[in-house]
């Protein structure tokens, strides 16, 4: 599961940059940048922030991962 290529979709979605996503569900910038530069997964609290801050169920979220993960 890349949780990182749910969150890009996201942001893009909303016509947001990282950084303004970062800022809108009050997580470290630093720790979207890092898991982008390392193709490395989020922890679910991060997740959770990000789907707070989106006003979305985290199920959406992993619906999305799913639905990624089988094109």
């Amino acid at each position: 599961m890349d949780t990182m290529a749910v969150v890009k979709e996201l942001a893009d979605e909303r016509d947001m940059t990282l950084f303004q996503l970062a800022q809108l569900c009050r997580v470290n910038y630093s720790t979207l940048k890092n898991a982008e530069d390392r193709h490395g997964q989020l922890n679910v609290d991060t997740i959770e922030r990000i789907c707070i801050g989106l006003h979305m169920p985290m199920s959406s979220f992993f619906a999305i991962s799913e639905r990624r993960s089988m094109q």
